[in-house]
């Protein structure tokens, strides 16, 4: 559809953006209008902070204090699975940017105009120099709204136009206080608000559900991990070598094989290959990409590897495809199917929930449960524990040309142990996945309530 309007001779500016004229007759009626709650985010007391992280490399740890990276954070959502940590005495050195829970975190650098709330999950966890958080005056709004408008198109907008002409766009402070933050009414603020903090207890729960599952299934298991032994110097027979197809060094690591050893030893087990089909995600080509403002309400968000987190699709990706390459495609994802990522960052699981809609990437291998065989619940939970899915995809995963790749054939061979009573594991995992499907239809309600309650 075209959307067209006229602007005066003398309103003409060097910037030469429609949506930087519409950006501002929009702003206009908002200050002319006393309908409206109206404000910058640099003025007087609403930002109690405005802070980013050190600007200094971090020196990484396998335990400590989890740290954000500023591709870790999504549209509504931060990954808690990504196992960065920094020691928690550098964390306690880090105090200005030491998150607290209900701090509202803002992406500045790469992809930037991305928010998200900081629940109590992620409470004294630390950011990289690339975000910001904030601390909002809760007498102007509270956190759950400022994330849902800085998350809008009509923040988009305001973005965009800072950065007309610029090749490496950069939110500075001074860019970020420039916002102008609207509210239809407080009875709109609160509807959304409510909205969004029942998805961040779905949020919650899901994720608890679902360790509550993993460490149900490997108490089942009957395999203490923790005593399982580990070296980096090993040496293989010439026989175990030759039995092998797989020739890298990570594939006899004495810690993936002893564990999957001791899993086989323990348990009746099967290869995945006999219980599961795999379907490849597709290669759609950079030039059909569209961005958040370019797409059509028709368009299809299409999910690359780093588009998993939490074990789901990011519900709002970075890039859209025409619902024509969709239809084209075909690739008829259903509910239930089980995401592994195959390419860059290896092994992060998912699931397709019931009102998921979306084109996969070529990174991303669907894993489809034989009818009958195995329960889909059931298998997810398998290859999400990190001593089961993480270590064989390590173990299987080669480098092309730099880039770690594991083969859908190698993924066939990963171990599957099958436990007795399984039926509480799978309904943990169930509801779960249910919980998380509620939440993203609670967070594009209350995303769909704030555009149109501004007419945007």
């Amino acid at each position: 559809m075209l959307r067209s309007f006229s602007i005066q001779q003398n309103e003409l500016q060097d910037n030469f953006y429609p949506s930087f004229y519409l950006f501002k007759k929009k702003i206009d009626s908002f200050e002319k209008s006393n309908n409206f709650i109206y404000f910058n985010l640099g003025d007087k007391n609403v930002l109690e902070i405005l802070t980013d992280g050190e600007h200094a490399g971090q020196v990484f740890v396998e335990k400590g204090a989890t740290f954000i990276k500023n591709s870790y954070v999504k549209r509504y959502n931060i990954s808690e699975l990504e196992e960065t940590y920094i020691s928690e005495e550098k964390n306690n050195q880090l105090q200005r940017s030491q998150l607290q829970r209900g701090d509202v975190l803002f992406t500045t650098i790469g992809n930037i105009w991305i928010s998200a709330v900081v629940n109590e999950n992620l409470k004294h966890a630390n950011i990289n120099q690339n975000v910001v958080r904030m601390r909002i005056n809760e007498k102007k709004t509270n956190p759950y709204y400022l994330s849902c408008f800085l998350n809008s198109k009509i923040t988009r907008f305001q973005v965009d136009n800072l950065f007309t002409g610029n090749i490496y766009p950069i939110l500075t402070y001074p860019k970020i206080k420039s916002i102008k933050v609207v509210i239809k009414d407080k009875k709109t603020e609160k509807v959304i608000t409510e909205m969004l903090k029942k998805a961040e207890i779905n949020h919650d729960q899901s994720l608890k559900l679902i360790q509550k599952a993993q460490n149900l299934l490997k108490s089942k298991l009957n395999v203490d991990f923790k005593k399982i032994s580990d070296s980096m110097f090993f040496s293989i027979s010439q026989k175990e070598f030759s039995e092998q197809d797989m020739r890298n060094p990570t594939f006899f690591k004495p810690l993936y094989t002893n564990t999957i050893e001791a899993i086989k030893k323990n348990n009746e087990t099967v290869l995945l290959g006999n219980i599961a089909d795999f379907k490849n995600g597709d290669e759609v080509w950079s030039e059909n990409y569209k961005g958040y403002l370019e797409k059509k309400i028709t368009d299809i968000p299409f999910i690359r590897t780093s588009d998993l987190i939490n074990y789901e699709i990011d519900q709002y990706p970075d890039f859209y495809i025409d619902e024509e390459i969709y239809e084209s495609i075909g690739q008829n994802i259903i509910e239930d199917e089980i995401l592994l990522t195959k390419d860059g960052k290896i092994g992060l699981g998912g699931m397709i929930t019931k009102n998921d809609k979306c084109i996969l990437g070529s990174g991303i291998l669907r894993i489809v449960p034989k009818q009958n065989k195995i329960n889909p619940y059931y298998l997810f939970t398998i290859l999400s524990i990190k001593e089961i899915g993480i270590y064989q995809a390590n173990q299987r995963t080669v480098i092309a040309s730099t880039i770690p790749h594991l083969r859908p054939d190698r993924i066939s061979d990963f171990v599957i142990p099958i436990v007795k009573d399984q039926q509480e594991i799978i309904d943990l995992v169930k509801q779960a996945f249910e919980l998380k499907d509620e939440r993203k239809r609670l967070i594009q309600e209350a995303k769909t309530i704030l555009e149109k309650s501004l007419d945007f």
